[in-house]
């Protein structure tokens, strides 16, 4: 069959969306033909050419992964954009309802929910006779899930979890008789209108059984880096209150090093004006003994390639270990640090100190692996108090960081804070709207952590990695 898969915006400039070039990957082995349209870089591509007329909240600057970025989170913003820019939204969109495809695929992150929904809708009403097909993490069941079906009458399936094995069988029904079955992994609108919820898939058990990324779908000069993901594994091993990935995910599962490594070679073989790989997990370290192979690998063999990833801050990231990284090309390690008061720390179920992180970050930077740290402001439970601590630490470390990462709060659906209001004393929120939420003593506001949001941001005097 031949099946569309859309990127919408926000997602990184930097390299094509993973998530796509997976799946393609996988439906091509199976005999499907692909066309992928990465929304996310023409739009980005477009904000930059009109950056010097644009006066709109969305410009070339929103897909930072920072506060910046945070104006995604505001269905006003995302719609009014597109709206301005309506005609030449109209030609992106006409490209996807005018494609020979009988299924159309969307990969979709909390970032990219409302460019995603709107121009899902605009797909609907030009092609009635299109499959609208939803997933990636927005619309796993711990998030979104079957709920999004009935809030969006223009959607067909949402995809409740994993979507490799889910999305192809998808797939081989509607091609083979064109009735679907109950089956576990989506839910989706029968004839009548109604929802059906199929159950959960179970999870892969080897994600070295996955094929290699394919990327020759997208043009690799439209990217403002020659970066390609590659991802190492799925889930983390933390539980952070604020965060819905482990949940997602269920439990922390790996490749073998061996494997990566060999998609490495595969990768650069296809694509040898790549000079850098970005691991595309919550954690790059969640295994030591994984990434100390795989390093081990790289050196032994003398591949010559630069790469990084998110990190957690752990005991194992000693300076003989960051060395050896850094043989083995390691260029960046984005650091999630999150906060520099130790009762935060300990709310957000972090498992290490402000001096640990400290002594990890300075470390890092002196074996001259590339530093980026993360800090979540306004988290329930913080005061002035706790706001200085994060202060000092921010200035104990900044001469230390290529880039430091500033956000407010989000309240994630899934995260843990976000099932428990209450004991956090946050008042009910619109799932449309997890930015702005407030406790309920007034304490913790959108407009206080956007003052801190500012004072961090002078203190810091924001550099762009």
């Amino acid at each position: 069959m031949k099946i569309t898969l859309v990127q919408c915006p926000a997602w990184t400039s930097e390299s094509p969306p993973y998530a796509l070039a997976l799946l393609a990957a996988v439906l091509k082995k199976n005999g499907h033909e692909v066309t992928c349209f990465d929304f996310n870089i023409e739009v980005f591509r477009y904000c930059r050419e009109q950056a010097k007329q644009n006066n709109s909240i969305i410009d070339n600057e929103s897909w930072q992964m920072d506060f910046r970025g945070q104006v995604w989170y505001e269905k006003d913003n995302v719609t009014g954009f597109i709206n301005k820019n309506e005609i030449y939204i109209n030609k992106l969109i006409e490209l996807v309802a005018n494609a020979p495809s009988q299924i159309i695929g969307f990969s979709v992150q909390s970032t990219s929910k409302f460019f995603s929904l709107e121009v899902a809708r605009r797909i609907k009403e030009r092609s009635r006779n299109k499959i609208i097909v939803f997933g990636g993490p927005l619309c796993f069941r711990n998030c979104y899930g079957v709920d999004i079906l009935n809030d969006f009458r223009f959607l067909d399936f949402v995809c409740l979890g994993e979507g490799e094995r889910s999305f192809l069988r998808l797939i081989n029904i509607i091609g083979k008789n064109g009735y679907i079955e109950s089956f576990p992994g989506f839910g989706y609108r029968l004839e009548d209108g109604n929802i059906k919820d199929g159950g959960d898939d179970s999870l892969l058990k080897n994600l070295d059984d996955l094929p290699f990324a394919e990327y020759s779908p997208f043009n690799l000069e439209k990217y403002t880096k020659k970066l390609l993901p590659i991802s190492t594994s799925r889930g983390c091993i933390n539980r952070c209150s604020f965060c819905s990935e482990s949940t997602h995910w269920q439990k922390y599962r790996m490749r073998s090093a061996r494997n990566i490594f060999q998609e490495i070679k595969y990768q650069l073989d296809r694509n040898p004006e790549i000079e850098m790989f970005w691991f595309n997990d919550s954690l790059i370290n969640g295994d030591i003994r994984m990434l100390n192979e795989l390093c081990d690998l790289l050196i032994s063999n003398r591949i010559k390639i630069k790469w990084g990833g998110q990190g957690m801050i752990r005991r194992e990231m000693n300076k003989d270990f960051l060395q050896k990284m850094k043989l083995a090309g390691c260029e960046v390690i984005s650091y999630g640090v999150e906060n520099g008061s130790g009762k935060i720390l300990r709310l957000m179920k972090k498992f290490y100190t402000p001096e640990l992180s400290k002594k990890v970050i300075r470390d890092t930077y002196e074996v001259g692996i590339n530093v980026i740290f993360n800090i979540i402001i306004g988290f329930p439970g913080e005061t002035e108090v706790e706001f200085q601590e994060t202060k000092d630490f921010v200035e104990c470390c900044k001469q230390y960081a290529a880039h430091i990462e500033l956000v407010t709060l989000l309240l994630l659906k899934g995260s843990y804070i976000y099932d428990h209001l209450d004991e956090f004393d946050i008042s009910p929120i619109d799932y449309n709207d997890q930015l702005k939420w407030k406790t309920n003593d007034n304490k913790n506001t959108y407009d206080i952590r956007k003052k801190r949001l500012e004072e961090l941001k002078e203190l810091i005097a924001q550099k762009i990695f």
